[in-house]
């Protein structure tokens, strides 16, 4: 039986000449009805849950974003211009069939089968099903090539601006690399150090590793949180940078207890004087032994707070508590043991005042830009 294609049931843009890769492909209404669904999914999923106003990214970023999101919704639109003429072909065969299979009709099932056969070859010379989806199939995919193709980049570039600066440039950076440094270490990595210290820290295996890499880059360390404290010039950190500049100031001079007993003091006075009463909220204490508190901040609040976790962690001489090796907030400011006051230690946590007033100086600078 020959099967000729009605020119008129395939949308006037999307007429033309096909490579035929496709002709053997029949897709239900069914099938085509789960394309757009998906497709919708696919929007919704990667676009609208996405609390752009938690995000700190430049307007061209969010254009790209939003021009996606427009080419998501197009795509929807032209499929189901596309599909509709199988849509209502369908309607037709159900509406034509009901009329046929009628009481009446069934009165002569010799003449009710005759005038079946009429109307199936009537119908299948009027409307290529195959045809029609052949092209609807292929055209939808290299509609789909063309917009992730400009989906991609504007993704890519999102995911990249969910780090501070001194991360985006570390390649396949993953937040679980990120989590062992910030939250398990308790090591800075916010808006400080510079990318390649940033790399070392996030690529070692393991604690002991990450200790090191303090205790060989301090210099380094040290001058990049100098760049950044320079730079705080709000009034949200006017009071501390200063006295930061003065504890870096001890730290490059080789007066490492100092310096760490000056973070100390900061630590504590910035952290409070931000958080407020909501501080216990992210310290560990007997009503909060769970970092579940830390769940609510975005990726780039959580990076900047996290350290704080490992800063705080409990400790009390009176108790009989070991004094910690590593950098302790409390250790710092109720004991004076050697354990716990080292250069390593007086890095990391000049390396968390910095990093404190950088995020807050940031903070400051957003809101007076919306002002």
């Amino acid at each position: 039986m020959a099967i000729e294609a009605n020119p008129n049931d395939i949308p006037d843009n999307e007429q033309g000449d096909s490579d035929g890769d496709l002709d053997g492909m029949d897709l239900t209404p069914e099938q085509l009805e789960n394309m757009r669904r998906a497709l919708a999914r696919l929007e919704q999923t990667m676009i609208s849950n996405i609390d752009l106003s938690k995000l700190t990214m430049p307007e061209s970023l969010i254009e790209s974003v939003a021009n996606a999101a427009g080419l998501m919704a197009a795509q929807r639109d032209r499929l189901q211009a596309m599909t509709q003429p199988l849509i209502e072909a369908n309607k037709r065969v159900h509406q034509q069939m009901a009329s046929f299979v009628s009481t009446e009709a069934l009165r002569n099932i010799a003449a009710a089968q005759a005038n079946f056969v009429a109307y199936t070859d009537q119908l299948t010379r009027n409307i290529d099903f195959v045809g029609i989806a052949a092209k609807i199939a292929e055209t939808f995919a290299q509609q789909q090539w063309a917009l992730f193709a400009n989906l991609g980049p504007a993704m890519e570039a999102m995911r990249a601006n969910f780090y501070p600066p001194n991360l985006r440039g570390i390649a396949g950076l993953k937040i679980g690399a990120v989590n062992e440094v910030v939250m398990t270490d308790g090591i800075p990595l916010y808006g400080l150090p510079r990318a390649s210290v940033a790399e070392a820290l996030t690529r070692a295996t393991d604690a002991r590793e990450r200790r090191d890499i303090l205790a060989r880059r301090w210099k380094t360390i040290s001058a990049d949180c100098r760049e950044v404290v320079t730079d705080c010039v709000s009034d949200a950190v006017s009071q501390y940078a200063p006295v930061a500049l003065a504890a870096l100031d001890a730290l490059d001079a080789g007066h490492a207890a100092p310096a760490q007993a000056l973070a100390g003091s900061l630590i504590d006075a910035i952290v409070t004087d931000y958080f407020g009463s909501d501080r216990y909220k992210y310290t560990p204490n007997k009503k909060n032994p769970t970092t579940a508190a830390y769940d609510e901040f975005t990726i780039r609040e959580f990076i900047a707070f996290a350290p704080m976790w490992q800063a705080y962690q409990q400790f009390f001489a009176s108790n009989g508590d070991k004094v910690p090796a590593t950098f302790s907030r409390n250790a710092t400011a109720h004991t004076v043991s050697r354990r716990q006051f080292s250069r390593r230690n007086a890095v990391q946590g000049l390396m968390l005042v910095c990093s404190l007033l950088y995020r807050i100086e940031e903070e400051a600078s957003a809101a007076s830009s919306r002002d």
